[in-house]
Formats: structure tokens, C-alpha cells, sequence
């Protein structure tokens, strides 16, 4: 079984409060995109669950791929009889904030439930999602969404096709880093549905990545010299939104040569 996994972009992301389980309720839009991984699932003999990747820094297993597949054969009874080799190609930058290994982690969960014939439903396979990454259930629903919480309650809501420059700067951005030293500011904005469209590429943690970060500081200023530039979740990529593939084309040009760009559309 082969899988395409898809990345998203943040087209805003607002925080709004630090909870007691440490966690941080937001307000976003997951816009899926059209940048993916590959994934290919196979049964093999044995009570194994195999994994490799051509990233060197991701055969480990506390990667996200083998942890769903160990969370979902958790479910099952008879556990040793389900196995599976999982070969992941990636595309997606990662660390860079588009959520590459939730979506590793929800075509996995998605793969095997159908391989393994475990009859799971979608709203069965989010539950189990969450407790693998709050960008997860996104992928399992497969919709672009607008998404309150921790992430994890969404509501579709399709927004205007479009066309994108994403910019990796190289380099990988701890989530779990940038939440710890996100504070809260005291006056806190709200975005939802009806008013989300004037605050497409606010992100919270703009000014923190900027201070961290000077490539990233330098790379909004080319992209806001002519037009339009935003961080997508905690960093490190950057984006920029377009009506036509052309105009993302033309603004790639602007970019060094020494960062890794992609033009992409989004998806439903």
C-alpha cells in the first residue's frame, strides 16, 4: 500500500491561553498543501513492525510512524499477529513547522486500519490521534480546518484556492522549545470564522522566531518587500500566499538560492 501524506501551513496562529496540563489552547487554520511524504505499507511475517526512511535522524522508534502503529496495535486483540514493514520518503522540511510527522503518523494510523482490517471509524481513529500529536486528528479528517483547543477541535471550512511559496531556511525548530518560551501577552486577540479572513498570517510566535532567528527575520522582509510573508506554526518555514502559480513562481526568484523553496496549492 503506498500513501500520500500531505503537509499543512498555518494561514494564522493564535494563542490564547497556557492551560494546567502545560499544553496551550489556540486558534488556527490547517491548510493542507500540496507537499508529501510518501509512505508504503507492506505486511510482513513475524509480529514485527520494521520502519526505515532515507533520513538518516528519523530511524529511530520514537518516530511517529511506528508509534501509531503501535498505538493502534495496542487496540487490537491478538497483537503479535499484526506486523508491518513501514517505508517513509520525506519530502516535507522537518521541524519546519508543516507538520510532516502528524501527517507520517496519520496515514499510518488511516493505512492500517485498513490493512489490518481493524474497521476502526474516523472519529475512533481521531481519538486515537491526539494522543500522538494535537496536528494529527487534522490529517484524519483530511480537511483543511479552522481548529480550537489544543488543535484538536475542528470545524471544515474550505477557503479560496490558492497558491503558495514555502521557504525552508534549513534549519529545525523545536515546538515544544518555542511553546515553553511563548508568553502570554495580556491583551489576547480572538480569531474565528467570521473574522479570520482579516488575520490571515498573524502568528504569535512571529516576534520570539524573529529574536531566535535571524535568517528567519530577514527571509519575512524579502517576502513582504513586494507582497506577502508569514511563519507557518512554531517555524522554521516561512510562506507566501498567491491567486496564481505564476505570481508564487515569480516571487521564488527573490529568495537566495541557499534555501530550499517549493510552490504548492492547497488542497480541500
Amino acid at each position: 500500500m503506498i500513501l500520500k501524506s500531505p503537509a499543512k501551513i498555518n494561514l494564522f496562529l493564535n494563542i490564547t491561553k497556557k492551560r494546567d496540563d502545560n499544553f496551550h489552547n489556540i486558534e488556527t487554520y490547517f491548510q493542507l498543501i500540496s507537499l508529501y511524504d510518501e509512505i508504503s505499507l507492506e505486511l510482513i511475517s513475524g509480529s514485527q513492525i520494521k520502519f526505515n526512511t532515507n533520513i538518516n535522524s528519523l530511524r529511530n522508534k520514537d518516530n511517529l510512524c511506528v508509534k501509531a502503529a503501535e498505538l493502534l496495535r495496542s487496540q487490537l486483540d491478538n497483537k503479535l499477529k499484526y506486523n508491518v514493514s513501514i517505508q517513509l520518503s520525506k519530502n516535507i522540511p522537518v521541524g519546519g513547522g508543516l507538520g510532516g510527522g502528524s501527517s507520517n503518523a496519520a496515514s499510518v494510523l488511516l493505512g492500517l486500519n485498513e490493512l489490518w482490517d481493524c474497521k476502526l471509524s474516523v472519529s475512533e481513529l481521531s481519538k486515537l490521534a491526539v494522543k500522538l500529536g494535537s496536528d494529527v486528528p487534522v490529517f484524519i479528517d483530511g480537511f483543511s480546518s479552522y481548529a480550537e483547543g489544543t488543535g484538536c477541535i475542528l470545524t471544515r471550512h474550505k477557503y479560496e484556492k490558492k497558491y503558495f511559496l514555502v521557504v525552508f531556511p534549513g534549519f529545525h525548530v523545536s515546538s515544544e522549545y518555542m511553546y515553553s518560551k511563548y508568553k502570554i501577552k495580556d491583551c489576547i486577540k480572538r480569531i474565528n470564522l467570521d473574522n479570520m479572513h482579516q488575520n490571515i498570517g498573524f502568528n504569535s510566535f512571529e516576534d520570539l522566531l524573529c529574536i531566535e532567528h535571524q535568517e528567519i527575520k530577514d527571509l519575512l522582509g524579502i517576502l513582504r518587500k513586494d507582497g506577502n510573508g508569514s511563519v507557518s506554526g512554531s517555524g522554521s518555514c516561512l510562506f507566501s500566499m498567491f491567486d496564481d502559480e505564476i505570481s508564487a513562481t515569480n516571487a521564488s526568484k527573490t529568495i537566495p538560492s541557499n534555501y530550499q523553496t517549493y510552490i504548492v496549492h492547497s488542497l480541500i
